[in-house]
């Protein structure tokens, strides 16, 4: 505003309609001409006519339309602020809510920022550029429209999408004030969501949707949205595919990027729960929508590579690359990277999807280093349980992966867990239309029966339902911490005569079997001053136990060589011409170590060679 002690004489000059235009060009961005004549028009209150194309000058009309914008607003404030009112008034009918933003943030005042907020404020909060909302909120906490209402509902959004504080939401809802139904409920099924309780989430969610008079909101969006990924948290996918798709259709229509991306990942998770799609492949729709995503966020620049270490959403990535250092071989390595995620999960809040990915780590490193008591804390068994468990009536998806993952650590302990309890599960997975988790309960069922009989029959069928590569080996990553009880009941349904009946049962068992026995030498899981120390066979009997560590697991140092040299594919009557003793004394030394580590097969003695680090 122009200083009361300025006469009308001493006002400067006005200026000319060129200069009006160029700067409101630098304004809107782009080169000049490339803005539409009659949004450049209407925001300078004059006709098209009157605005003929600028030819581009370069860099130096650029700078000179820049000037023109200081020039503006020194010399006539009231018409210039009168425009940029005009200009971001058409950019939000526009649709052009980013622009109208960036004007608004860079010239304008509290109450032009308030008036983008409520116009686009939540376009802005579910687009990439998610934070021109937060910059819009941050100076304007304290405005009076910003404590009730609406624009509260947006601040409270904003909390827990952008800032990720759920639980400073929760603290805030019950006095939030003048928040309509529909929105107070789908804040809170949001934070319901964000804590794991899934049950309460539908509730919200649905709550949320009955209140509002249709989805042409996107507070009503980000609600159906909601309830679809509640619904499949809680176990239910079937039930989740309706909002998802109408999630989806909606946040298409309104180009809500962020809405797209969380209803398309949703969408994958389901389809891969489901399994049951009629495409040409198992899994192809899953992986279609997982495509969609993945291009989308390409597509946005939202793939800039790996989060630091440090960072709470790095978490996953983190146990993923320790799983696969299990997987490789590298043991000690892995294992260290679990001990520190371990502690990290000890004093941070994490989802229960994340920490059973954890757990699937904790309990094939433990089988691996043979921890029988770890592995029992984790099955819940005590000494001397044996009764079934019944299957919780509110249990989540996340309840029916750790249920999963207990009843692989106690087989894995040599404690299955009675077939009733797994028979009890494996129906309300099935029930749930669980089909994912179904199959690989019906595949620990198969490993948990007594050798031979109607657990190999069980393997045979399972395999049998893989029927193409990429499920194969995908199944294979989910199930790998079993190799110790899978290797055997694997060669022993190759040997069955009646496998040649079943030629996808019979091609799968090979390809399982073979990656399973190519896994790492012993070599790669030794500590590395004990990497060039000979095995037993490659040397005589006198000199393998001199300049070693003990044996593992309390073996006798017999025991261990004998084990070393089962994993070297070697017969009872070799092992014995090696050890100079009978085949008789290999016999109980075997019979010993079998005990020991609870293995009931030659393949299992197999396994364990290859994997079991000194």
């Amino acid at each position: 505003m122009l200083s009361p002690s300025v006469t009308a004489t001493a006002l400067p000059p006005s200026l000319d309609l060129a200069s009006r235009r160029m700067a409101l060009q630098a304004l809107l961005g782009g080169e000049p001409g490339a803005q539409d004549p009659a949004l450049l028009a209407a925001a300078l209150a004059c006709a098209p006519r009157e605005l003929p194309p600028l030819t581009a000058g370069g860099a130096d009309q650029v700078a000179e339309g820049l000037s023109a914008v200081q020039r503006w607003r020194e010399r006539e404030p009231a018409s210039f602020d009168a425009m940029l009112s005009r200009a971001v008034e058409l950019l939000l009918r526009s649709p052009q809510p980013l622009l109208a933003a960036r004007l608004a943030l860079e010239h304008g005042w509290a109450g032009l920022q308030l008036q983008v907020l409520e116009r686009a404020g939540w376009a802005l909060l579910l687009s990439p550029q998610q934070e021109l909302a937060g910059r819009l909120l941050k100076p304007n906490l304290l405005q009076p429209a910003l404590q009730r209402g609406d624009l509260l509902g947006l601040r409270l959004a904003w909390i827990i999408e952008a800032v990720g504080e759920p639980h400073t939401v929760e603290r805030l809802l019950p006095a939030a004030e003048g928040l309509s139904e529909g929105l107070r409920a789908t804040l809170q099924a949001r934070v319901a969501l964000a804590f794991d309780q899934s049950s309460r989430a539908v509730a919200e969610a649905q709550a949320a949707i009955a209140a509002f008079p249709n989805d042409l909101i996107l507070p009503a969006l980000m609600a159906r949205a909601t309830l679809g990924r509640a619904w499949l948290a809680a176990g239910q996918p079937r039930a989740a595919l309706a909002p998802l798709t109408a999630a989806l259709k909606g946040a298409r229509r309104d180009d809500c990027s962020l809405l797209q991306i969380e209803a398309l990942e949703a969408l994958a998770e389901v389809h891969l729960e489901l399994d049951d799609e009629a495409g040409a492949e198992p899994g192809e729709s899953a992986r279609f929508f997982a495509a969609q995503a993945q291009a989308l966020r390409q597509q946005l620049g939202l793939l800039d590579g790996p989060l630091p270490a440090e960072d709470y959403f790095a978490f996953p990535r983190l146990v993923d690359q320790a799983q696969a250092g299990l997987n490789s071989g590298e043991v000690e390595a892995a294992a260290r990277q679990i001990e520190a995620l371990s502690q990290r999960d000890s004093h941070t809040f994490y989802c229960k999807r994340w920490r059973n990915r954890l757990l699937q780590a904790q309990i094939h490193l433990a089988s691996l280093q043979h921890q029988m008591p770890r592995l029992l804390h984790w099955a819940a068994l005590n000494p001397g349980e044996d009764s079934a468990a019944l299957v919780p009536t509110a249990a989540s998806l996340f309840d029916f992966e750790r249920a999963w993952l207990q009843g692989c650590a106690a087989l894995l302990a040599a404690r299955p867990w009675p077939d009733a309890r797994l028979a009890a599960w494996a129906e309300a997975m099935q029930a749930r239309g669980l089909q994912r988790l179904a199959w690989q309960q019906a595949l620990l069922r198969a490993l948990s029966q007594p050798a031979g009989g109607a657990g190999l029959d069980a393997l045979r069928d399972s395999l049998q339902a893989l029927r193409s590569a990429q499920q194969l080996n995908e199944t294979l990553n989910r199930v790998r911490l079993l190799a110790p009880k899978l290797v055997g009941p694997l060669a022993a349904l190759l040997a069955q005569p009646a496998i040649v009946h079943h030629p996808l049962a019979r091609q799968n068992a090979r390809h399982w079997l073979q990656v399973l026995r190519g896994g790492p030498t012993q070599a790669s899981l030794m500590p590395e001053t004990q990497r060039n120390t000979p095995r037993p066979h490659d040397q005589p009997a006198s000199h393998a136990d001199e300049h070693t560590n003990p044996p593992p697991f309390g073996l006798t140092r017999r025991e261990w060589q004998v084990l070393q040299l089962i994993g070297s594919e070697l017969s009872n009557e070799q092992i014995a011409a090696q050890l100079f003793v009978s085949v008789t004394t290999v016999k109980t030394h075997i019979n010993r170590l079998y005990a020991k580590l609870h293995i009931s097969s030659r393949e299992e003695a197999m396994q364990r060679a290859r994997t079991v680090p000194r």
